[in-house]
């Protein structure tokens, strides 16, 4: 074989191996690119969990945040603990960088559990290569001295323990596409629980039904394990969601509440609405009869147009007298004396009150087929 029949063949071997590179680094990352996408964060999120928060978008939240007319008055309304470390530390974060968070970071899971303080939650996130980095800043700012984190073993999966200052510590569990991140590492024991022995959220039937409903982009929403209005008496195994739709100066929070089909619970729900006291007093009303509604809705109307125009009179004027109750009151009021709203308003509006002060609150509720509807709207004062 001659010398230029040996560089050909060189040529195209080196050819041939320069194009099995390529195809090779482009399926893998379309391999990884589909694995990643096919990531369920809900298959991570223990199934005794009591309510979840979830995004697709935190970066749209944090920009419309700071142009809402009510943002100072909202400052110390927050789900504390876990959610405020990390939203803090990556908003500060996006605000030094141009470029914010990735697409897929952007995707946030927050889950709440028992006893319910602000350390028992977890933290979900999906993740790009650039975010690992991003992630590993951002703790190492937080990490009290130069200690590095101590990992730990759990049922085969790695446990990242990352030491804070007042004396608390970061719990992190990594696999490729994901992070999951809590103050308690029992919590993070209980994720990789649920991921190995497939007992999570996503095996909830009716918290299932919730995630088969096509959303909007850019979406916030807060799920509950609970009926969206206490006096229901709607069972175990509900779930209520709460869809966050913000502008200047509304607050607005859509959904449904989702019950198991074998509770038979409706008929209940109405016998407990026809109970229902209607009360009218200065800055509260609340209604489960139609006829009454309607005339408190023409009364304020009235008022309005005699020149006794007042914020909760045009509250009360939005109203529809076609839902099955209605509920409008000054936040304030529930500051004032909270155990009075118990059977009317869930925890985390109670809980939050005195942050809430400066709105005027209207729920409405419509009891359809199996599948109670709420919208509560909380409008500014100021």
């Amino acid at each position: 074989m001659n010398l230029r029949n040996i560089v050909k063949i060189g040529t195209v071997l080196s050819v041939l191996l320069f194009v099995l590179a390529v195809l090779f680094y482009v399926f893998t990352r379309l391999d990884m690119a589909r694995s990643n996408r096919d990531i369920d964060l809900f298959s991570l999120v223990p199934s005794n969990s009591i309510a979840v928060l979830e995004s697709d978008n935190i970066n749209t939240f944090f920009n419309q945040y700071s142009e809402l007319n009510y943002n100072r008055e909202l400052g110390g309304f927050h789900f504390p603990g876990l959610f405020e470390f990390l939203i803090t530390g990556l908003n500060e974060y996006t605000d030094e960088n141009a470029h914010g968070l990735s697409n897929r970071m952007s995707r946030l899971l927050v889950s709440f559990h028992h006893p319910g303080s602000s350390r028992d939650q977890v933290a979900y996130f999906l993740m790009e290569m650039a975010d690992e980095q991003m992630l590993s800043d951002l703790l190492q700012d937080y990490v009290h001295g130069n200690f590095l984190p101590k990992e730990e073993i759990y049922r085969g999966k790695k446990i990242w323990v990352y030491p804070l200052s007042d004396d608390e510590f970061l719990a992190a569990y990594t696999e490729r596409g994901f992070i999951a991140l809590s103050f308690q590492k029992r919590l993070i024991e209980e994720v990789i629980d649920a991921q190995l022995d497939e007992k999570s959220l996503s095996g909830d039937v009716v918290f299932s039904e919730i995630q088969r409903r096509k959303k909007s982009h850019d979406f916030l929403t807060l799920y509950g394990r609970s009926a969206s209005l206490p006096f229901l008496g709607l069972g175990a195994g509900c779930w209520s969601e709460y869809n966050f739709h913000l502008n200047s100066d509304v607050v607005y929070l859509t959904g449904d509440t989702y019950i198991p089909k074998d509770n038979h619970c409706i008929e209940d729900a109405m016998l407990h609405l026809r109970e229902m006291p209607v009360m009218k007093e200065e800055g509260i009303i609340v209604s489960s009869q139609k006829d009454s509604t309607a005339l408190y809705v023409n009364h304020a109307y009235e008022s309005n147009d005699t020149g006794y125009r007042t914020l909760f009179k045009e509250c009360v004027a939005n109203l529809s007298n076609e839902v099955d109750f209605s509920l409008v009151t000054d936040m304030e009021k529930v500051n004032e004396n909270p155990n009075r709203f118990q059977a009317y308003l869930p925890s985390f509006v109670l809980e939050n009150a005195s942050y809430l002060r400066s709105f005027i609150l209207s729920v409405q509720l419509s009891l359809n087929g199996n599948r109670p509807s709420h919208i509560w709207v909380f409008t500014y004062k100021n």
